[in-house]
């Protein structure tokens, strides 16, 4: 077996500190039980190199022998292949898992962001762009909750 190494900024500012997007790499992997190390890349002053496993210039990415992979989703969908515990080998499982990771990415996620921008850059919460930006983001999220109401996972046991 090849040893798994994600790839992460050496530092990170203030505000996405903890909520960068290798710690769903890492919690993923911790869930399946697969050994990994961590390694970090400059945040200033990366390296040409760096472009070589990540395009654009962004964390994380995974190394997997001969194998890079870049975009949290994308690992954690090569990691759902290495692992039941994160992906069902069935189809019907295998489906779900991916929709989930869709979704997460496009359906939440991408409500959300501009949310947290607005956080991170203390914009005002008041007028119609913040009420309906909170609005989206909460319906979003009330959508969720109630998938997860009527069971303990969004997939599996």
């Amino acid at each position: 077996m090849t040893e798994l190494v994600v790839f992460t900024y050496d530092w990170v500012p203030p505000p996405p500190r903890g909520l960068v997007r290798d710690l769903r790499v890492r919690w993923a992997l911790e869930e399946a039980g697969l050994p990994y190390r961590v390694e970090s890349t400059p945040f200033k002053d990366r390296p040409a190199s760096h472009l070589d496993h990540q395009p654009f210039n962004q964390v994380p990415w995974l190394t997997d022998g001969d194998v890079s992979i870049f975009e949290s989703g994308a690992i954690l969908l090569y990691l759902g292949e290495r692992s039941e515990a994160l992906m069902p080998r069935d189809s019907m499982g295998r489906a779900a898992v991916m929709e989930w990771v869709f979704a997460a990415l496009n359906s939440v996620e991408m409500a959300t962001v501009p949310w947290v921008m607005f956080q991170f850059l203390g914009m005002p919460k008041e007028g119609p762009h913040w009420s309906w930006l909170d609005g989206f983001v909460q319906l979003r999220l009330q959508r969720l909750e109630a998938v997860l109401a009527a069971r303990e996972w969004l997939v599996g046991a």
